[in-house]
């Protein structure tokens, strides 16, 4: 059916595939505003407790690090005042609940003195050992979601912290648990590219080298983006937009998806798109070069791959579908975009889309040396006269 229309068969299922992966151009990445942790875990119901309390910002605190000049160090007058001054501009802050630091400690005087007064064990807790560096730490309120804590984050770096502390050359370092979100979320972005240009490229050389085919390998590449994007236009309409998210436990759209899944999901998806387009490629190349025209070649090919494909791909389903079964989130997340892919892959693209761009390719498939090879010797000829031998697929 497909090799009889080609042009019918691109169209019925490359539309809607490429209307899926337009959506994909929608993906946010960050940190969901819902719970993204098993319910019955100790360690939730203990966070949750917090959150009743509205005690939850001690677990997800900003840890701010003032170092100031050799010449103005925390506890002299002038480095006492510019942490007065931070102190008072984080107190202000809406988003803060509260806000600890040595001037806190001491009930904001106007001098170290108080400190005097404050543990021992607590005040070096507060001051770096040198005597350059102090520690504030901003609670935020307990409804601050995990999105809005990066943002804090990102504003305090980029904050001027010269004019708000009054002195020259002051600098902060924000750490805990926001920090981390944030520069984690930050990394991705940033390398994210890189990954898929690697992949791409490493990718296309490899099969420029099996193939020996510029059009093949292009072609490849590109069925393997349109599996991918595909897959994240379906997270961003379930997860990310809410479209069906009660099917996974959730009682809303996500807002966001974690960083980790598209990064994880674009190199697993990718290898394995990888795989069955060669299965079925190096099998149709294998026909050609025994004489069979592009039609009966693309017929043969996918006539003795298609259970090898469907196979393997039922089985990588079944197990991406058993991670969306928990209530970990971000296992969710990935489970469901790599399933889809794969489903899309191996069914869509690989029996579909693949064999009707082959068909209408022609010989234009195996430009300019794919068809050079040297003669395909089949398993028939390798058994001795009268033996038997099944195979789902044979390479060169």
């Amino acid at each position: 059916m497909v090799t009889r229309r080609p042009w019918t068969a691109l169209l019925v299922a490359g539309i809607p595939l490429l209307m899926l992966a337009f959506q994909a151009r929608r993906i946010a990445t960050g940190l969901p505003d819902h719970d993204s942790l098993p319910e019955a875990a100790e360690s939730v119901q203990a966070l949750h407790a917090l959150q009743r309390m509205g005690r939850s910002g001690i677990v997800q605190s900003l840890r701010v690090i003032v170092e100031l000049p050799p010449q103005t160090q925390p506890m002299s007058p002038d480095g006492w005042l510019a942490i007065s001054r931070l102190t008072t501009h984080f107190q202000n802050d809406p988003r803060a609940q509260e806000v600890l630091s040595l001037p806190t400690l001491s009930g904001m005087a106007d001098t170290a003195a108080g400190v005097e007064q404050v543990p021992e064990a607590i005040r070096k807790s507060f001051l770096r050992s040198d005597g350059h560096a102090t520690l504030l730490e901003l609670l935020p309120k307990a409804d601050l979601s995990p999105s809005e804590q990066i943002r804090w984050v990102r504003e305090v770096r980029s904050s001027d912290v010269a004019a708000i502390a009054g002195v020259p050359a002051a600098v902060l370092r924000v750490g805990g648990v926001p920090g981390l979100d944030a520069d984690y979320d930050s990394v991705v972005k940033v390398r994210l590219p890189k990954v898929v240009l690697g992949v791409v490229l490493g990718s296309l050389l490899a099969l420029l080298i099996g193939l020996r085919s510029l059009f093949a390998a292009v072609k490849a590449i590109l069925l393997n983006l349109l599996s991918v994007g595909a897959s994240f236009g379906m997270l961003v309409l379930v997860f990310q937009e809410g479209h069906g998210s009660r099917l996974f436990g959730l009682h809303g759209p996500t807002g966001t998806v974690f960083p980790i899944v598209p990064i994880l999901s674009f190199a697993i998806v990718f290898g394995l798109s990888m795989d069955y387009e060669v299965f079925l490629v190096a099998r149709v190349l294998e026909e050609r070069r025994r004489g069979l025209s592009e039609k009966a070649a693309v017929v043969e090919g996918l006539a003795r791959t298609a259970g090898l494909i469907t196979s393997a791909a039922a089985i990588m389903i079944a197990v991406f579908t058993a991670f969306t079964i928990g209530s970990f989130l971000v296992v969710q997340m990935l489970g469901f975009t790599l399933a889809v892919a794969v489903l899309i892959d191996a069914t869509v693209v690989r029996m579909v889309v693949g064999p009707a761009l082959l068909q209408l390719a022609g010989d234009w498939n195996w430009w300019p040396l794919g068809l050079h090879g040297a003669p395909v010797v089949t398993e028939k000829e390798l058994l001795p006269k009268g033996a038997t031998f099944h195979s789902l697929t044979w390479f060169c």
